[in-house]
């Protein structure tokens, strides 16, 4: 039996990873805690992941693979809306973990996506790097990765948290508007410059939401050690990743002084070593000059 379940399936990730799985010949339900209705043509139905209610009644033993999405994003928001990011993003995760705890190592495995904001940067990383936690969302990444550490260690939970630092790209259509890359896209199409804080030499890497998708399906399709990965693909300066979209679409970049806050809480350069994820799954990361279009 090979039956995913997708939560947070409107999402940016959850909507590429229902397609491509699909595509792919993988059965997948979805829940959101939007109204019942189809991603493509994959059906999902309404849930709050938070509502002890709802795990009652979800039965996981329909599933191979549970891939746990749901949850709130963003760094400053988070300091805005902290009990509702601790609320939805861990109290969520917590539900499901509970449900699954009676399972032990037959449970079904649990794919979660973690963040770069875990670690405390400063160049290139490996999943043994030095974790540090700058806004509320970052900790509660890291929250609930500790949390399936501990039901893996006490109940044999299987689960794989994938540490993605900025993934892009649009498989589905022209509207896009997530993370980095579609805050610039965003503005290229208001008529505005990319605007870049301070000298757009911060190295990030970058991940093609395909390479992404292919890392899951594999995932799904096999067994992998539970504990975190990083996920690779290529690394580019904020300005290179200007220079290639205003050379393409046209437009201009503009960079400006940190604002405080901002400062506080930025990593820095950041390269994620996926050494260990590259030998469980051994893809080849695309390069986003390839993908200029897809933006």
């Amino acid at each position: 039996m090979n039956k995913v379940a997708i939560f947070g399936v409107n999402g940016y990730l959850g909507r590429h990873l229902a397609h491509w799985l699909d595509r792919c010949g993988i059965c997948c339900v979805g829940f959101d805690i939007q109204d019942e209705g189809t991603v493509n043509t994959v059906e999902y139905f309404k849930c709050d992941v938070t509502d002890e209610r709802f795990w009652d009644t979800f039965d996981a033993s329909r599933y191979s693979s549970v891939i746990f999405l749901a949850g709130r994003s963003g760094v400053e928001a988070s300091f805005k809306a902290s009990r509702s990011f601790v609320g939805i993003n861990v109290i969520g995760l917590l539900g499901l973990l509970e449900r699954l705890k009676d399972f032990g190592k037959e449970s079904p495995n649990v794919i979660f996506p973690s963040s770069r904001l875990v670690y405390n940067g400063g160049g290139e990383v490996s999943e043994m790097s030095e974790r540090c936690a700058r806004s509320v969302y970052a900790a509660t990444k890291t929250a609930c990765e500790e949390l399936l550490s501990a039901y893996h260690a006490r109940y044999g939970v299987v689960y794989v948290a994938l540490r993605i630092c900025v993934p892009y790209g649009n498989l589905l259509s022209k509207e896009y508007s997530y993370g980095t890359i579609g805050f610039f896209m965003t503005q290229l199409k208001q008529g505005k410059p990319i605007t870049i804080w301070g000298d757009g030499s911060i190295r990030k890497t970058y991940t093609y939401i395909e390479d992404l998708c292919r890392i899951v399906e594999k995932i799904c399709t096999r067994p992998v050690p539970s504990g975190p990965y990083n996920v690779g693909g290529c690394d580019y300066s904020l300005k290179e990743v200007a220079e290639m979209m205003v050379s393409r679409f046209g437009g201009s970049y503009a960079l400006l002084p940190w604002p405080e806050y901002a400062d506080n809480v930025e990593m820095g350069n950041i390269s994620l070593n996926s050494g260990k994820l590259d030998s469980v799954v051994g893809i080849q990361y695309e390069k986003m000059e390839n993908h200029l279009d897809e933006l």
